[in-house]
């Protein structure tokens, strides 16, 4: 019997997306990764191969809404990437939680609205290394690169000073960012 409430609930919410697609709403409600690539990026390439021809100011926003952890900063950067190139505006809302590679996509929306009760978090890179010293060495210098990206990132969408960052990695420490820090380093555009 679970399993087939289970099914039922699982067509139901398939059914739900696909409504809500026509209106141009996209979720992303898991961890980063190729997974997610392959159920967003198509999405956005398409409402933007449909809307081919259009000024960009008579496009329907698209409207992605962000829940997640974070993950694979490789498939995040694809997801940021999407949206900067997107002629169609991308709309970017949190009204739970955007972390880790999260907040980058949240802060790539052409417009940002965050939820009064969000939460977003900052953090130096995580990631396990292991190998000869030379194979370290080389994923620390990715590692390296992989920071700057994010860290420089958020500072060009944002007020945040690298020195910000550079105190919570120095601390060691994850920056969970509420409504007003996220107001006072203008991390949105709107309160939903």
């Amino acid at each position: 019997m679970d399993l087939f409430l289970e099914e039922e609930k699982s067509s139901l919410l398939d059914k739900v997306e696909k409504e809500l697609f026509k209106d141009r709403v996209i979720y992303l409600n898991e961890d980063i990764s190729s997974y997610t690539i392959s159920a967003i990026v198509p999405l956005i390439h398409k409402i933007n191969k449909d809307d081919e021809g259009l000024d960009i100011k008579d496009r329907m926003p698209i409207h992605l809404h962000i829940t997640s952890y974070g993950g694979s900063a490789y498939d995040g950067w694809q997801i940021v990437s999407t949206i900067e190139n997107s002629k169609t505006p991308v709309y970017t809302y949190v009204e739970g939680y955007a972390m880790s590679m999260g907040l980058p996509i949240f802060l790539a929306g052409h417009r940002r609205f965050l939820g009064k009760y969000a939460s977003l978090l900052y953090h130096e890179l995580r990631g396990g290394a292991n190998g000869t010293r030379q194979e370290v060495k080389r994923l620390d210098k990715e590692y390296d690169r992989l920071q700057k990206l994010y860290d420089d990132y958020i500072v060009s969408k944002t007020s945040v000073t690298q020195e910000i960052l550079d105190d919570h990695q120095e601390r060691v420490s994850d920056w969970y960012i509420g409504l007003e820090d996220a107001k006072k380093y203008q991390m949105f555009d709107e309160l939903i």
